[in-house]
């Protein structure tokens, strides 16, 4: 799937929320390659001061072998609040805090699975490999 057709897949799937989305990826050619990092935010005024104020959940994707290991610090998000859904219709993985999104990932993988998840200390690492 070409990028633009990607970002308006994410744009037209942003429209129908009132929340925020982000992809990433990377274009490779001949001459070089470029990952990208797009973020999605509907506008707002009251609802947007208050995303301002909402944690960052730090994040951090390496490819280790065949997989793909995506780690993310979901500091103040107890295990029985934590959940991680796959959208496999838009590749993306969606983590929720007692079922309000907090983070979302898109990958690029149309046959992507999320192999394991692991939480410890806070700390949400996901290992995600193609389908076998």
């Amino acid at each position: 799937m070409r990028l633009i057709d990607q970002l308006v897949r994410l744009a037209n799937a942003l429209s129908e929320e009132d929340t925020s989305r982000t992809h990433t990826g990377e274009i490779s050619g001949v001459s070089g390659r470029i990952n990208y990092a797009v973020t999605l935010d509907s506008v707002g005024t009251e609802r947007t001061q208050q995303r301002e104020h909402r944690p960052k959940y730090l994040t951090d994707v390496r490819k280790a072998g065949d997989e793909l290991v995506v780690t993310v610090d979901v500091t103040g998000v107890s295990d029985n609040d934590l959940s991680v859904t796959f959208d496999a219709e838009t590749s993306t993985i969606i983590i929720r805090d007692a079922g309000r999104p907090i983070k979302r990932l898109g990958l690029r993988w149309d046959d992507a699975v999320v192999r394991e998840a692991t939480y410890n200390n806070q700390v949400l690492e996901l290992r995600i490999g193609g389908a076998t």
